[in-house]
């Protein structure tokens, strides 16, 4: 079975359809309507794995949110995130931050 959380293997298995992707497009070169055929079918699958597996995996913890946006800021590479789901992301977050704030407050009161 493969490790999940193997990011070598993650990698060389992206690579692999990376490169079984550009072979299909090399086979439709010329062919507009056939490659816009397959950027419709990425641009799904991109939809997919960001409705079903992306955004309900966001993490409750505010640091471990910070760290996939600092990820995203610094690794570059930001995947195309339509702008109702980037306020989601950012209105969590704000979730979170509030929430941890009004925890430190009662932290304190009870002193």
């Amino acid at each position: 079975m493969v490790s999940p959380d193997s990011a070598a293997n993650l990698s060389e298995q992206l690579d692999r359809i990376q490169q079984e992707l550009l072979a299909i497009a090399a086979q439709y070169e010329g062919n507009g309507e056939r490659l816009l055929e397959i950027l419709r079918e990425l641009e799904f699958t991109h939809r997919q794995i960001s409705e079903d597996y992306f955004y309900p995996s966001l993490p409750e913890r505010r640091r471990d949110l910070y760290n996939i946006l600092r990820d995203m800021e610094t690794e570059g590479g930001w995947p195309y995130i339509a702008r109702p789901k980037l306020q989601f992301i950012l209105e969590k977050f704000l979730a979170v931050e509030s929430e941890a704030l009004e925890n430190d407050s009662e932290d304190d009161g009870e002193e």
